[in-house]
């Protein structure tokens, strides 16, 4: 058995270089058409069905992980934009769109209501939850 050798086993270090991983080996050819064509604006689908026209079969994610890794382009996460809810001024109109129900002040009347409405409360004031007809409440319609 041969004896070790620190010489042998430093010059195979310093020789050493790690392997891409598989699914770049054949990508890595392409680096240059796939960054000139991102530089284009190229989407990644467009990039992959490019390729494959021209006997390089890939698919869109190997392109995106691609460029990410190897041409350094900045991963964006995705963000799911908020709810947006309207802005209510201290008046209780909305400021840019259909005005909201004000409540009525001193100065105006509030709306002739039954005195058996169970609704826990006027329906101007509700700012939440279902809506929920009074069948109650409805006047037929003449037909």
């Amino acid at each position: 058995m041969p004896s070790f050798d620190l010489a042998t086993v430093r010059k195979a270090v310093a020789e050493f270089t790690p392997g891409r991983p598989q699914k770049f080996q054949e990508l890595i050819p392409a680096k240059d058409v796939i960054a000139e064509l991102r530089q284009k604006r190229a989407s990644y689908r467009a990039i992959a069905e490019l390729l494959t026209q021209h006997c390089l079969p890939t698919s869109k994610t190997a392109i995106a992980v691609f460029c990410h890794e190897l041409l350094g382009e900045i991963v964006r996460p995705h963000r799911r934009p908020g709810r947006k809810r309207p802005i209510v001024s201290a008046s209780g109109e909305f400021d840019g769109g259909k005005p909201v129900a004000r409540r009525p002040t001193d100065d105006q009347p509030k709306e002739e209501r039954p005195a058996n409405s169970n609704d826990g409360g006027d329906p101007q004031t509700r700012t939440h939850g279902p809506r929920i007809a009074q069948v109650r409440m409805l006047t037929p319609k003449n037909t």
